[in-house]
């Protein structure tokens, strides 16, 4: 199994990147929170991988670290959800906010991710959430509130925008892009994202 890979960044497109090592391109897919986070063509980069390997298919995928392709694994192992809807949750949010979504079983947050319906959000947190306290050495009291208090206002605030009528996808989305750091009213939240909406 090939751990990690470090070479020369040749290629990107949207869901993957070519990495040149020793003269040989591999290319390795990669979530849209690595994409953001790579440096410019021809640059050097380390990347840390995993095979998944498939009937009609043999993959490479990705991770600026080990602990993205650790969480990658774990969403690997629960029923249902392929590498596909795995890289998509990556995608979603930052690697701490899914973490504690997780861990507090926020299945809101989960299923406001786009292709993660309600079940398969309950599955993982079922699944993964005593996984999750392990892999991540998680406190009780983080277990409870997750590790950044911000993440039931987050939480919430992504429910209000649904209930008014806006796709989860939409309504996460505005929220991501408040870049919400610290505890903040939902009614503030709500006005702030209902301006990017517009």
């Amino acid at each position: 199994m090939i751990s990690h890979l470090a070479g020369t960044l040749e290629h990107v497109d949207r869901q993957s990147v070519v990495l040149d090592v020793g003269s040989i391109g591999y290319q390795i897919k990669v979530p849209a929170s690595v994409l953001n986070r790579l440096p410019a063509l021809g640059e050097k980069v380390k990347l840390f991988t995993i095979q998944v390997v498939r009937e009609d298919d043999i993959s490479l995928y990705g991770f600026l670290n080990k602990e993205e392709r650790s969480l990658f694994s774990l969403f690997l192992s629960v029923s249902g959800v392929g590498p596909k809807t795995a890289m998509t949750i990556l995608s979603g949010f930052p690697l701490d906010r899914l973490v504690g979504a997780v861990a507090q079983g926020d299945i809101t947050l989960l299923s406001s991710i786009s292709g993660v319906g309600k079940k398969t959000a309950e599955r993982i947190v079922v699944e993964l959430k005593e996984k999750i306290a392990r892999t991540y050495a998680l406190k009780p009291s983080e277990m409870a509130e997750g590790i950044a208090g911000s993440r039931t206002t987050i939480s919430d605030s992504i429910s209000a925008l649904i209930a008014l009528g806006y796709s989860p996808r939409d309504a996460r989305d505005a929220i991501m892009k408040l870049k919400i750091e610290d505890e903040r009213p939902v009614e503030e939240i709500i006005k702030e994202a209902l301006r990017v909406l517009v």
